[in-house]
């Protein structure tokens, strides 16, 4: 609590001209004042004011109704951003300095707030006291001297508010820094995994005939690399696209964007049986037919594809998002489109080549809708139906 200071009956108080004089005598402000203007001066301020450490002095937009003189102690000048969540320190202030000089020219609230550092003592000049005193003439120097005076203060909260932004955008770049290094460590290690994983899955083909459920695990490990960068990121998840906002308008999109793909698929299928030797004689929608499984086995198989989609997704969509975040250039989210999806085709290398050139163009078309519409929804809607229709119903054969 900010108290006026005591002390014992008997004892000398010195006098304010004695503590203008002894501890204020460097004060900036005070340069050039008279021992007349000391006594004037001295003859309308309030103290000493005994401000505790920790004690706000006075807020941000408070009214400027009093200028300081620290005679002890020291302040420190605080200003939050532009949402009001942070405090930025601005400046520190130690004995001899003033505080809240502004209001000496400006009427406006306080540009910001001031805080004791320590236990401090301060001397208040009351603004309207110090408007009560007679003004004498004023020749054009002091007239020019006062109106830049008045021009000065203006500029300084414009630089406040400047001086705060700076911070903020100073102390978003270090967020992305820091955050930036969490991931592409992340990176790394998943490579890492896959890359073991791979061989792995080399050698197991020359005992196993279908190495495809080597997926599961390998697909669950890099989720749970975007899980930990969703988990730890300073941004929200609604960042990567873990967001249900306008869910069904979404969903509808992918859908209505999967039917020109889905053109594309047969238009392709068609020209594949009707001009490659190898093809021909095949029909355009296999229906499953080719792969020899039942009805019941390839509608467990696309569900289990349509469940899996979604993971596949947080995967690319969370690196995109990312890469999104921390890319600088004028083509950024072309760019984190490019990358994420050529990271996510080489993760299907272990089932062939084939299948991930042709995850490729598809996954860059999903990692559009994604960066159109903020969300993993869309794209996995598009996905699901899109792998199901081409895999399943129309056959395209990639494995």
């Amino acid at each position: 609590m900010v108290e006026l200071g005591g002390a014992p009956a008997d004892a000398r108080h010195p006098t304010i001209s004695e503590l203008l004089g002894e501890r204020l005598n460097r004060a900036p402000l005070l340069t050039g004042f008279s021992d007349g203007n000391i006594r004037q001066l001295a003859s309308i301020m309030d103290g000493p004011i005994r401000v505790p450490q920790g004690q706000i002095l006075f807020e941000e937009g408070a009214p400027g109704d009093a200028l300081y003189f620290i005679l002890s102690g020291s302040f420190e000048v605080l200003k939050r951003d532009a949402g009001g969540a942070a405090l930025h320190r601005l400046a520190l202030l130690t004995a001899g300095q003033s505080i809240g000089e502004v209001s000496l020219l400006d009427s406006g609230p306080r540009s910001g707030a001031v805080r004791a550092v320590e236990d401090s003592e301060v001397m208040a000049v009351p603004i309207a006291r110090l408007r009560e005193q007679p003004d004498p003439p004023l020749d054009v120097d002091s007239r020019l001297k006062i109106n830049m005076a008045y021009e000065l203060a203006a500029r300084l909260r414009r630089t406040n508010e400047v001086t705060v932004e700076t911070l903020r955008s100073r102390l978003s770049e270090a967020e992305n820094r820091v955050e930036m290094s969490r991931f592409i460590f992340r990176l790394l290690v998943g490579l890492c995994f896959y890359m073991f994983a791979l061989g792995v899955t080399t050698a197991l083909s020359k005992v196993v005939p279908d190495t495809s459920l080597i997926s599961l695990p390998i697909l669950t490990g890099f989720a749970f690399g975007v899980y930990r960068t969703v988990k730890t990121s300073p941004w929200p998840p609604s960042t990567y696209g873990f967001t249900l906002k306008n869910w069904r308008g979404n969903a509808l999109e992918g859908i209505v964007l999967s039917i020109p793909v889905a053109v594309l698929i047969v238009l392709l299928k068609w020209i594949g049986v009707t001009f490659i030797p190898a093809l021909q004689g095949q029909a355009v929608f296999d229906f499953a037919r080719s792969t020899g499984l039942s009805v019941g086995e390839v509608l467990l198989y696309g569900s289990a594809y349509c469940a899996f989609t979604p993971i596949q997704e947080t995967i690319a969509r969370g690196t995109q998002a990312s890469f999104q975040l921390f890319l600088t250039s004028k083509y950024k989210t072309l760019e984190a489109i490019l990358l994420s999806n050529m990271l996510f085709s080489a993760t299907h290398l272990h089932v062939s080549i084939l299948l991930a050139l042709a995850v490729f163009p598809f996954g860059l078309y999903w990692g559009w809708i994604f960066a159109r519409q903020g969300s993993l929804v869309g794209s996995s809607v598009s996905h699901a139906l899109l792998g199901v229709f081409g895999l399943m119903i129309v056959g395209i054969p990639v494995f």
